[in-house]
């Protein structure tokens, strides 16, 4: 009888976590995670992970799928627990307190560039909140994954994944889960083949990580809020990158913290400028634009004009160039949607007789 009703409650647990949308809703915020961890590493970076109990052995597990394989046969991992060593453990829970376990060991092996994953199914437990803190001010990206309301970990992290369920055991299951699909994301990112026609994936990874889907970019626009970023936006072809392009787009950047620009693809570059444009594919029209050091996100979008996409990003500022500014400037159709959700439109100065559809004239 005892085991038919374990079983039983094995069974609806697992049925819990494969049907609930818990999972689902955080996904984006994972895949942000795991491009992250996958771009540090490729750059010989380290991930260092931590947390307390179960939290632990969860940061041990994580650690021995990239040290060893999740699933492909592949390159080591520079992956590290900081809950292994018992002597190091004990030597500072002892001489500074349990606080300090995490801190101590990122102040000796931690570098800028670097991940930390701190795990706490409360968001409160003080040795992970002390060791991301930290971890910030070392100048690395720090990654919560957490439980319930997020407690403080979930505010002091750049991304936090936090599970809102309501048992400490339903946390830990879908913790698990969570890590199994950062590994399986980190592996893809890091291993997988991709064809010249994939996009981005043959490129430099300080580039390739700034182009982002939509749906990428959206949880990034979440994390930013969070932090209180100023989030700035502007869009174009983009077909013949010129200096005029360039200095508007370091303008734009000087007006907040983070500069998004938005691509026009190549279907509805030829609806707007004709069937000969454009000159650039959209692939490397992005890429071009990720490469500019001012630009920290890159997103292709397919309508000619950017409304959709402005309404579910939501950036702060939206900028165009002079010639759209009152009282006698081109029109603004987005305008609406931007000062709707309380957004504002900037405009940026233009270059005088720099345009691409005069510089393609001179190429005849």
């Amino acid at each position: 009888m005892t085991e038919t009703k374990s079983a039983g409650t094995f069974v609806k647990s697992s049925e819990r976590c494969l049907s609930r949308e818990e999972l689902r809703s955080r996904l984006p915020t994972v895949f942000v995670a795991a491009d992250r961890i996958a771009s540090a590493l490729r750059t010989g970076h380290r991930l260092f992970i931590f947390g307390n109990g179960g939290s632990a052995g969860d940061a041990q597990h994580i650690a021995a799928e990239l040290v060893g394989r999740f699933v492909r046969e592949r390159r080591a991992l520079p992956a590290l627990a900081l809950t292994t060593d018992s002597s190091i453990v004990t030597a500072i829970a002892n001489d500074y307190g349990f606080d300090k376990i995490f801190t101590r060991q990122l102040d000796a092996f931690a570098k800028a560039g670097d991940v930390a994953l701190g795990i706490s199914t409360s968001g409160n437990s003080k040795n992970v909140v002390n060791a991301t803190r930290l971890a910030k001010q070392l100048g690395l990206t720090t990654v919560a994954l957490t439980g319930g309301d997020g407690g403080v970990l979930s505010k002091e992290a750049e991304i936090s994944i936090t599970i809102g369920a309501s048992t400490t055991a339903e946390i830990q299951e879908f913790h698990i889960m969570v890590g199994h699909l950062l590994c399986e994301l980190i592996e893809e990112n890091l291993f997988t083949h991709h064809s010249s026609n994939s996009l981005g994936r043959i490129f430099n990874p300080i580039t390739e990580r700034k182009i982002l889907s939509l749906e990428t970019l959206v949880s990034r626009r979440a994390i930013w809020r969070d932090q209180q970023k100023t989030v700035v936006w502007t869009n174009g072809c983009f077909d013949v990158i010129h200096a005029g392009h360039i200095r508007s787009l370091e303008a734009a950047k000087q007006l907040g913290d983070i500069l998004l620009v938005g691509v026009n693809s190549d279907a509805s570059v030829r609806r707007i400028k004709g069937p000969s444009r454009p000159v650039v594919h959209q692939k490397d029209r992005t890429t071009l634009i990720a490469a500019l050091e001012c630009v920290d996100a890159v997103a292709l979008f397919e309508e000619d004009t950017p409304e959709a996409i402005l309404q579910k990003v939501q950036p702060d500022l939206h900028c165009k160039g002079a010639d759209y500014a009152p009282p006698s400037g081109k029109p603004i159709p987005e305008a609406k949607i931007v000062e709707a959700y309380g957004g504002r439109v900037a405009f940026l100065p233009l270059v005088p007789g720099l345009s691409t559809t005069k510089l393609l004239e001179k190429l005849g």
